[in-house]
């Protein structure tokens, strides 16, 4: 989003309120022009942020977070734009000498007094000073890192943010493009979801990088946004590790565990709806991030050996940690994370979209053999079919007291042959008997309400006690038993 400039028409009311403002500056002028305010900055006790020695870090006592910013000396006396590139650091007042005093810079308004919606908050000013003061009341600071322009120079600084952007957002598209097209080519679920997963994503990351606070003119509450987007963001992906995984054996426990979740996030959302407490907030946003990990480290244990899922289980593990990190930095301002910015997330969830296409491939792949091979058993077992078929019209002709009336015993001994000889549990038994009254592995996953992947394992697993190796053999044990 690039950050463009809307002068608004000014009528006699805003005239008005714009000189009050000004006024209201003045004011504040007044009362930082003199000795106070140097008296307080100069009680700071100021250290190096981010390795940059013209930006340096404060705290007062009253638990305001302070910058004593350096302008270089070519930047005097010309009109300079300064941003915060992060639309968490808000709550905040510049203040900048001008004719021996110093005067607080009313955010989003250019040098005429003109209102300006742009990406982040923005402040425009002209100093002969080379020190500029800011006051925030919140901690984080975003790592020290600004933009600090001549006005000219600011559309080509904003040019080159908006193609690393366009970079990384080209990349979201690309991967819901190839994604929404392996859904409709194999009609599978768990493309669809992920899909979704990487829309709610990409919601985030314009929240994140000011589209909301644009189109809003800043008139949004952030931390309500945040907490409603984050878990839905959560919960899609827990939904997508679950199905990709293919963990049904656990359905009951996760099932009370994700609705315990479920209720505690609608408790935390009403929580922080009702107080816009940031602890509600992080509370929600960790609880969230914590809900990924959890669906993560199930999947890592239940699927040991599938290579697929261990890629998309390490690169989003190292998402969601970033994740954690970065909001930890934010709200309860801890310095220590403060290196963790939207950069490096973009770059950490861009390798986990690549890593994360790469194993839906992979998976996708392996389907396709399965379908050939599916393909060719069918067609073996259709001839067989028919086989059977005109054996048993022979022998019906042979023997034409023979009825069908006794097809149910049939099958009821052959379920027992299968769970007494064989061992086959109740759900294998009924897969094998689909297999026999000749359904696909899709046929059989409809019809017993179970996934795909969870078909073919009962199927091996079948095919592994009767010790055959296709759907022809099968067939043949079938035959093999009731003779």
């Amino acid at each position: 989003m690039k950050a463009t400039f809307r002068h608004k028409p000014i009528n006699i009311l805003q005239t008005l309120i714009y000189t009050l403002l000004l006024l209201w500056s003045g004011i504040s002028c007044a009362n930082t022009s003199d000795s106070s305010f140097e008296k307080a900055t100069s009680e700071l006790i100021f250290s190096p942020i981010n390795s940059n020695f013209n930006t340096q870090y404060a705290l007062d006592n009253q638990g305001n977070s302070w910058l004593k910013i350096t302008v270089p000396s070519h930047l005097l006396d010309k009109p300079l734009i300064l941003q915060f590139p992060s639309t968490h650091v808000d709550d905040y007042c510049i203040y900048v000498k001008q004719k021996d005093k110093w005067v607080r810079i009313i955010k989003n308004t250019d040098l005429n007094g003109g209102l300006i919606v742009p990406q982040y908050q923005e402040n425009h000013f002209i100093t002969t000073h080379s020190i500029i003061y800011l006051k925030s009341k919140r901690p984080y600071v975003n790592n020290g890192d600004f933009i600090l322009v001549e006005r000219g120079e600011y559309r080509s600084v904003i040019l080159s943010t908006m193609i690393k952007l366009e970079v990384f957002y080209s990349l979201f598209l690309i991967s819901i493009a190839l994604n929404f097209g392996l859904y409709f080519i194999f009609k599978d679920k768990v493309t669809l979801i992920y899909c979704l997963f990487i829309i709610s994503v990409i919601v985030i990351c314009l929240l994140e990088d000011g589209l909301f606070y644009f189109l809003s003119a800043g008139q949004y509450n952030e931390m309500l946004t945040l907490g409603i987007l984050m878990p839905i963001s959560c919960l899609m992906f827990s939904l997508f590790v679950y199905l990709f995984s293919d963990i049904q054996r656990l359905s009951k426990k996760l099932k009370y565990l994700y609705l315990s979740i479920f209720i505690l996030f609608v408790i935390l959302g009403i929580s922080l709806y009702l107080t816009n407490n940031r602890q509600y907030f992080i509370l929600l946003i960790n609880s969230a991030l914590l809900t990924a990990l959890i669906s993560i480290i199930l999947a890592l244990v239940y699927s040991k050996r599938d290579l697929s899922i261990r890629m998309v289980a390490y690169s989003f593990s190292i998402v969601a940690l970033a994740a954690i990190g970065y909001y930890f930095s934010i709200y309860p301002g801890n310095q220590l994370l403060s290196f963790i910015d939207m950069d490096k997330i973009r770059i950490i969830l861009s390798i986990a979209f690549v890593v994360s296409g790469y194993a839906i491939w992979i998976k996708v792949k392996r389907l396709k053999v399965d379908h050939e091979s599916l393909k060719t058993e069918f067609e073996s077992l259709k001839a067989n079919q028919a086989q059977t078929i005109y054996e048993d019209l022979k022998r019906k002709e042979k023997n034409p007291s023979t009825h069908t009336e006794e097809n149910p015993i049939k099958e009821q001994s052959l379920q027992d042959v299968l769970k007494d000889k064989y061992q086959c549990t109740d759900r294998e038994i009924e897969v094998i008997i689909c297999i026999w009254e000749g359904l696909s592995n899709q046929e059989i996953a409809e019809k017993l309400s179970i996934s795909l992947s969870t078909t073919k394992q009962h199927v091996s697993n079948a095919y592994i006690k009767m010790e055959v190796k296709n759907r022809s053999q099968a067939m043949i044990l079938k035959h093999t038993i009731n003779t």
